[in-house]
């Protein structure tokens, strides 16, 4: 029979708080819930007026070697404003929070113990005020809570240590024991290393400390604040349809206001003067703020890109993507918007969101809250950011700007706003070695002028749009232009480059090449001349000699063949270099890793006085480094590939490096042939083997790369185009609109605009060549002469024409068919890889 006026005790068991700790959260998460109750405490001395000088987080850390004796300490310091005692009873009572919701890092009252928890079993609580005389301990021992069922923790009343006159200390002891769910917890978190703790919390509190408002410490050393190295805000690309696209947007919009309980945060309509929840009349008015920038990462990652997500200065979410590149159409299809055209991404940004709540762990914000949703609509739209994709035309979001103008990198330079050179051989901009962009980052990270700022990066973005110019100096005389090694003015005769006369008592300025001084008349050459060793043959000479003895090159003379030469005319390739180059040898072991850099030539590989070049030359140290003339006939005639050639240096070197394996029992594997191919095979074979999949890849790939461009050249007659189609190809069109999940309602724009060309099959593309070739070529899509000649006209003219039609609309049917017929014969294969290089060999960038 129940009792009336009885009571149930709500107390949660012991062990409940022990269950806490198994809660899954990261190291380095749990280290953040002890910095973000730090850097709550200076937010609220601020909001109370109380004014707190160079505030400080201190964070100490123990070595492995503590760890495996289960000593040392996890200590977390700061010098805040400290806490009343009962300030101190909330803050550690699982589940209380008595922070404000809409402006503090710790919301929920459990990151406390969940992380101290799971760092260590005993967790001291030093707390101490400027204007009171003694401090308030607390100590949390799990085992002795668990033990005793008992959750009444003493206060001890304690004197102020020496060095904590007011703040907050917290330190963690007494390691989980082998065989908990926790006892590799700690350990984790110290194998990450202080430099990558540092970096770590460097980035997840960058808003925080770059303004230099707090301090954060790790063993004695600050952590840097994270900065995106990205293009500034005045460099633009031009697109056709959007105009100048800038490479950095900033934002600070209220989207919307909210009246909010300022007690339990529930939603208060605008009628109501109190919580209709908990009756507070504590009702707050709340922005959702959108606050930060989106732009372009100078370089481009396969993993380094993506929004920093902030809420109240701690990054909740580093290098978001799927939030912002990928779109869940109405039917909960995902469509993969960004990147699609390659492997790498440089779309960045840091986004502050303090109104969107997060989970209790602040793992991630909460999605389906309709705070987050209206953010993202904000900053990404409604819509894929595919312009082809329902709903693109209305989208005006920043992140769909940057995709039109920065979804790829086809051209370095200008046009694509990317790094490069000119590449004399192929007459076309090539990009920068990874390695160049590796250099200039570190000096970006080092500060340096020109590096930190954009400056010396926009070089390399001009070079790589035409051919280097000579350079040319200007008189400061007559103002005329002379190149830049001569020393003296072609015009009025100004020493441009000069050097002061030997003749002590004239020092008159002459030119540098002057033999003697025009002044005085005394020769510039000293009488004591030093023997001299050739360059180019290594022969030693005697001084007077003006010319080597062996050689009979000119003293001074370049060695052509040096690494020297090689290296001032040269750019590494990364396609073709191979970091860590290791195969399996012939007793089943692996050779030692050895990096084969490779640098293209611009100049031919010749000895000097020599006619005939060499396809590459070889160096070898501690790495292999290969200089190759992609521009020799070994290539260009003989159809050799580079990486074969390449591939027969290095195996060379891993032959000679394990003659060991040479004997009878290893005879037939420990050979040159079967070296070279592992290093093919396990380096190129997705470059080298042309598999018909692989064939009807690029085919479909070139085809893509038409019909983009197509809308563009045959606006003026799209609608005739669409008219003269037949039912066939318009069907296979609509089926390929219902693919790509296009909208086919809006047909009849398309047809007006020419967008419906993005969705035409091969045969489309091919008969309207055939009907249309001069649109084709001139610029259109090949770099081929075609409508006019100055030397051709006339009958011959035509015939011209007619002959270049039908030998690009051959090469258009080889491959249209290929893809149509899936042909798998090897022969074909090779027939329709050489039509579709033809094709590819002239189309404009």
């Amino acid at each position: 029979m129940i009792q009336p006026g009885l009571f149930f005790d709500f107390t949660p068991d012991p062990k409940v708080l022990i269950a806490l700790t198994h809660t899954p959260m990261l190291p380095l998460d749990a280290l953040c819930e002890l910095i973000d109750n730090a850097i709550d405490s200076f937010q609220a001395a601020k909001l109370i007026g109380v004014k707190i000088d160079n505030p400080l987080i201190s964070i100490e850390l123990p070595r492995n070697s503590d760890l495996n004796k289960n000593a040392g300490i996890v200590r977390i310091r700061d010098n805040g404003p400290g806490m009343t005692a009962e300030m101190a009873e909330k803050s550690i009572k699982a589940g209380f929070s008595g922070n404000n919701p809409y402006d503090s890092l710790g919301l929920f009252g459990m990151g406390f113990n969940i992380s101290t928890g799971k760092l260590g079993r005993v967790t001291r609580l030093l707390t101490a005020r400027k204007d009171e005389k003694k401090a308030i301990e607390v100590i949390i021992d799990l085992d002795n809570i668990n033990q005793s069922k008992n959750y009444q923790l003493p206060v001890n009343i304690v004197d102020k240590p020496r060095e904590v006159n007011y703040g907050t200390v917290i330190e963690i002891s007494q390691w989980w024991p082998e065989g908990n769910a926790n006892s590799q917890f700690v350990k984790r978190l110290i194998q990450y290393g202080l430099p990558k703790v540092r970096s770590e919390l460097g980035r997840r509190y960058a808003s925080v400390l770059s303004k230099r408002e707090i301090r954060i410490l790790v063993n004695g050393e600050s952590c840097e604040a994270f900065e995106h190295c990205v293009w500034d805000s005045n460099r633009y690309v031009e697109r056709k349809g959007h105009g100048q696209i800038q490479a950095r947007y900033d934002f600070d919009h209220i989207i919307g206001v909210q009246r909010r309980c300022g007690n339990c945060t529930a939603l208060v309509s605008a009628e109501l003067i109190e919580c209709p929840a908990c009756k507070s009349s504590s009702i707050r008015s709340v922005e959702e703020r959108v606050k930060g920038w989106v732009g372009i990462q100078r370089f481009d990652d396969s993993t380094e890109y993506g929004i920093d997500l902030i809420r109240n200065g701690r990054a909740i979410r580093i290098a978001e993507k799927t939030a912002f590149f990928e779109f869940v159409d109405e039917f909960k299809k995902t469509i993969k918007d960004y990147p699609i055209d390659g492997p790498y991404g440089r779309i960045v940004g840091e986004v502050h969101l303090n109104h969107v709540p997060v989970d209790f762990l602040k793992q991630d914000f909460q999605r389906s809250s309709p705070e987050w949703q209206r953010a993202i609509s904000y900053l990404r739209g409604d819509s894929s950011l595919q312009p082809n994709q329902p709903g693109a035309g209305q989208n005006e979001s920043y992140i769909y700007k940057l995709f039109q103008g920065f979804r790829r990198v086809r051209k370095p330079g200008k046009s694509d706003l990317y790094m490069g050179f000119w590449d004399k051989e192929a007459n076309e901009s090539k990009r920068i070695s990874r390695d160049v962009e590796k250099e200039y980052y570190q000096k970006f990270l080092g500060k340096l002028p020109g590096y930190y700022d954009d400056s010396e990066w926009w070089k390399l973005v001009e070079q790589a749009d035409s051919p280097p110019l000579e350079e040319l100096a200007e008189c400061p005389a007559c103002s005329a232009q002379n190149l830049k090694e001569h020393d003296t003015c072609a015009v009025c005769g100004f020493v441009l480059i000069g050097k002061p006369c030997i003749n002590p008592e004239c020092k008159h300025e002459i030119p540098k090449s002057a033999y003697s001084c025009p002044e005085c008349g005394m020769s510039q050459h000293l009488k004591v001349e030093e023997p001299w060793t050739c360059q180019v043959c290594g022969t030693k000479n005697r001084a007077v000699e003006k010319n080597c003895t062996s050689c009979k090159e000119e003293k001074g003379t370049e060695n052509t063949l040096s690494k020297e030469f090689l290296s001032k005319n040269a750019n590494k390739s990364d396609d073709l270099s191979i970091p860590g180059c290791s195969i399996m040898l012939a007793d089943g072991t692996y050779s030692s890793p050895v990096n084969v850099n490779v640098y293209i030539t611009q100049l031919s590989i010749k000895a000097n006085q020599q006619q005939e070049g060499v396809p590459l030359i070889v160096f070898k140290g501690e790495e292999i480094d290969i200089y190759l003339d992609k521009t020799h006939k070994v290539y260009k005639s003989f159809r050799i590939r580079p990486e074969q050639m390449i591939a027969a240096e290095v195996a060379l070197y891993i032959y000679d490096m394990n003659r060991r394996l040479s004997g009878k029992q290893y005879q037939g594997q420990h050979t040159l042939s079967n070296i070279e191919w592992q290093i093919l095979n396990s380096r190129w074979s997705d470059k080298l083997e042309d598999s018909p999949e692989k064939i009807r890849e690029e085919i479909n790939g070139f085809f893509a790369q038409l019909k983009e461009k197509l809308p563009e050249l045959l606006e003026e007659m799209a609608v005739d185009i669409f008219n003269e189609m037949p039912e066939g190809q318009k069907k296979a069109m609509v089926d390929n609109m219902l693919n790509q999940s296009a909208d086919i309602s809006r047909l009849g724009d398309m047809k007006e605009s020419g967008a419906f060309l993005l969705y035409i099959d091969e045969d489309g593309i091919t008969d309207i060549f055939k009907r249309y070739p001069h649109i084709f070529f001139d610029g259109g899509i090949w770099d081929v002469s075609y409508s006019s000649s100055a030397e051709l006209t006339g009958n011959i003219l035509q015939q011209a024409q007619i002959r270049i039609r039908n030998i690009y609309l051959n090469c258009l049917n080889d491959i249209a068919n290929y893809i149509k017929y899936r042909f798998s014969d090897a022969s074909i294969g090779q027939k329709t890889r050489l039509s579709l290089d033809f094709l590819q060999q002239k189309v404009m960038k």
